[in-house]
């Protein structure tokens, strides 16, 4: 198998994770991988973590206070160090992948996937897009209405809304949105 497994009933991984990829802090990972790089996936959620394997030993369970059980018998772990964290990849969810899917198809799917919220672009599409977008991102909207939700930001942001509302292009269509209902377009 090519990625470590983290279970939420035993680990606090949601926890753990963010803070040790912000330390740059090695992890102990229980089980183990046969290559240098693995991949990190919280079961039922999906792989969120690409990491170096440094070692692996059995021993006993090394201390963490992210553990939500009482220390294990002896077992195989992973030392981990953290290279990207991302726990919203599009493509690396649970049922995209299985058992058989070699290391490198999901180093692949892992690089391509990067920060693309849907699988309606490809990684290319995707940046184009962004870039079209962001040459409006300094106007500022001439409404405070979303075209999609109809929430006016202005009630909750006053003045400010107007510098809230983000540009979408969608084909033909070029309107001015909400944060929330930008970012729902483009995991369409």
């Amino acid at each position: 198998m090519n990625w470590l497994r983290i279970d939420l009933e035993t680990y606090d991984a949601w926890s753990a994770l963010p803070v040790y990829y912000r330390e740059q802090s090695p992890i102990y990972i229980e089980g183990e991988v046969r290559t240098p790089t693995a991949f990190i996936e919280i079961i039922g959620h999906g792989i969120v973590a690409e990491a170096d394997v440094l070692l692996v030993e059995t021993t006993t369970r090394p201390a963490d206070r992210y553990w939500l059980e009482p220390s294990a018998a002896i077992g195989v772990y992973s030392l981990v160090d953290l290279l990207a964290l991302d726990f919203h990849h599009p493509f690396l969810q649970v049922g995209t992948y299985d058992e058989t899917t070699d290391y490198d198809t999901l180093k692949r799917l892992w690089d391509e996937g990067y920060r693309v919220p849907s699988k309606r672009w490809s990684r290319s599409a995707y940046e184009a897009h962004l870039t079209r977008e962001r040459q409006f991102e300094h106007q500022v909207s001439p409404t405070t209405v979303c075209a999609y939700c109809a929430s006016d930001l202005s009630f909750f942001y006053g003045q400010l809304a107007n510098r809230l509302m983000e540009y979408h292009i969608d084909a033909d269509e070029e309107v001015w949105v909400c944060p929330t209902c930008h970012k729902a377009l483009h995991y369409n």
